[in-house]
């Protein structure tokens, strides 16, 4: 008990008479020192780069449980659809001709380093964008998000990939809900163009 108050947590009868999760410490305020880190305005992620046209409108990225702005994003049009769709377009050749297993191997170790530390914050982030508790997309979240990557060593032959494929996500999705449809698609040899929201959130 001592321990748990010199961390700031709330005691376990105070945890079992309110029913609140109790916090998982060291790891909260990753994603707000992620947002901080890009000065809480982010862009068009393509490339491994981070686009931000000038003159566009910004919009206001929420925490879903306060309300409270937490980051800006510039507002999408046709344009960046067309240079994410460019970019994949170029890589689609490469990641095709690397073959079914190869392409499953990358994505293990994707996978694999997701578990790890980026993870954590991408669970901080998912838990500001979607209002869901950090101990939910830090467990069973981030873990049936990262199932559709492994175990896709997809052997040779039998189909040909069609090149670039546009995933759009409109609202607030899960982690689960991006990789079930992204992942099957990267490891058929697919590349994807662009992922798209409607509302703001720091996941778009």
């Amino acid at each position: 008990m001592a321990a748990l108050a010199a961390l700031g947590a709330p005691p376990v009868p105070e945890i079992f008479a309110t029913m609140e999760e109790g916090s998982i410490p060291g790891r909260s305020n990753q994603g707000e020192a992620w947002l901080e880190s890009h000065g809480r305005s982010l862009g068009h992620f393509v490339n491994g780069t981070w686009l931000r046209p000038e003159g566009r409108e910004s919009l206001e990225c929420h925490e879903a449980t306060t309300g409270r702005t937490v980051a800006a994003v510039p507002a999408g049009d046709s344009s960046d659809v067309a240079v994410a769709v460019a970019a994949a377009a170029a890589a689609a050749e490469a990641w095709a001709g690397l073959g079914g297993p190869r392409r499953g191997q990358h994505l293990a170790r994707l996978a694999a380093t997701l578990e790890g530390d980026p993870g954590v914050a991408l669970g901080a982030l998912l838990a500001l964008g979607g209002g869901r508790p950090l101990c939910w997309t830090l467990g069973a979240e981030l873990a049936l998000g990262l199932r559709p990557l492994r175990g896709l060593e997809l052997p040779e032959g039998g189909w040909r990939p069609l090149g670039v494929v546009a995933l759009v996500l409109v609202g607030p999705c899960s982690l689960p809900e991006l990789l079930w449809k992204l992942g099957p698609l990267l490891a058929m040899g697919e590349c994807r163009g662009e992922q798209m929201g409607t509302n703001g959130d720091p996941r778009d």
